[in-house]
């Protein structure tokens, strides 16, 4: 079976087109960007506000944004990216983003010569194969299983050549394969990345929290099961945090400013309505409807200066005495949430 040698020399446009390529994330690293940096500079406000527009724009449209036309800015705003849905912890929106954004490379990588493709399906998603003199891929068959995008009759390893272990794939399907596995590529990131919670500046939780809030906003069915878990009293969606408050209110307790302003702030922020919130609250032994809607409307940035406030995160609750739990991999109320929702509740222990 004669193959061809490929050569391939990448550049910064493909770094600009294709920032998860592990050639472009290591020049990337040359320049010694940190998370303090994203943080505490122009430049990495420039990276954050990119990302978050990024995300925004998969969440309400369902496409991954063209480049933009520094290819550092592309390669660092990605990674940012990855930091942002690491921390939101949503697997839904998570494999949302992968789609989009595999789908918006699929297309650029459709306009590439095959050797390009190739290249970039062993150097970045580790796969073993070749090209054969007549132009089609030879994939090593434990490979292409990882990249196939539908179990149809078609796709079946079955219905494919098999040659002493590799996987004959046309041009045309080719570049379908290598779209699914950068999907898939792009998830493993997004799961590997974990920061230490000292270490993430506020400005990145507040944008974590931001997105989080609009996604949450967007998934109805993840409000109706928010609503009917408080309603059944199965508040297991909800932090220990956020459901001690709730016991402590509904004992009658009257609640601190702090604690009721996260009690809210989680409440509106997982969909809960103004007037939803105002009700959970009416148990209260100071209550007056007047006050406590002008509150909860100012929380949720209807009043005043039309900011939405958000969850503190966890670091916030602990410091205000709100918290006494340590939820494994959880950095605020909301990624606790989103996990539990999809049938990942975390460890909980007490902080003793």
């Amino acid at each position: 079976m004669e193959t061809r040698t490929l050569k391939v020399v990448l550049d910064y446009e493909d770094y600009k087109k294709y920032p998860f390529l592990r050639e472009a994330i290591n020049d990337i690293r040359l320049f010694g960007l940190t998370l303090e940096d994203i943080g505490n500079t122009p430049l990495g406000s420039e990276l954050l506000r990119n990302a978050r527009e990024k995300i925004l724009t998969v969440i309400e449209k369902g496409q991954y944004p063209i480049h933009g036309d520094d290819y550092r800015t592309e390669v660092a705003s990605f990674l940012t990216t990855l930091i942002l849905l690491s921390e939101i912890g949503d697997d839904a929106l998570n494999e949302k983003f992968a789609i989009a954004f595999s789908k918006r490379i699929g297309a650029e990588l459709s306009k590439e010569p095959i050797e390009k493709v190739l290249h970039i399906a062993i150097n970045t998603l580790g796969w073993n194969l070749s090209l054969d003199s007549n132009g089609d891929s030879l994939v090593y068959y434990k490979h292409y299983l990882q990249g196939v995008p539908e179990y149809t009759e078609e796709w079946k390893l079955v219905n494919r050549l098999l040659s002493k272990g590799f996987v004959r794939v046309p041009r045309e399907k080719f570049t379908r394969l290598v779209e699914t596995g950068i999907k898939k590529y792009v998830l493993s990131l997004i799961e590997k990345t974990r920061i230490e919670e000292s270490k993430i500046p506020e400005s990145l939780y507040k944008t974590v929290e931001e997105i989080a809030t609009t996604w949450t906003n967007l998934r109805r069915e993840l409000v109706a099961y928010a609503r009917s878990a408080y309603s059944g009293k199965k508040e297991d969606l909800f932090p220990p945090c956020i459901r001690s408050l709730l016991s402590e209110l509904s004992s009658g307790k009257n609640l601190p400013h702090s604690a009721r302003f996260a009690l809210a702030s989680f409440l509106l922020s997982i969909g809960f309505s103004v007037d939803e919130v105002l009700e959970i609250f009416k148990v209260t032994p100071d209550f007056r409807e007047d006050i406590a809607r002008y509150q909860i409307e100012h929380i949720a940035g209807l009043r005043g200066s039309r900011t939405k406030y958000l969850p503190y995160k966890c670091e916030n609750m602990r410091s205000y005495g709100l918290c006494r739990w340590k939820c494994e991999n959880i950095r605020h109320p909301l990624q606790f949430f989103f996990r539990a929702a999809r049938g990942r509740p975390p460890r909980v222990a007490e902080i003793q």
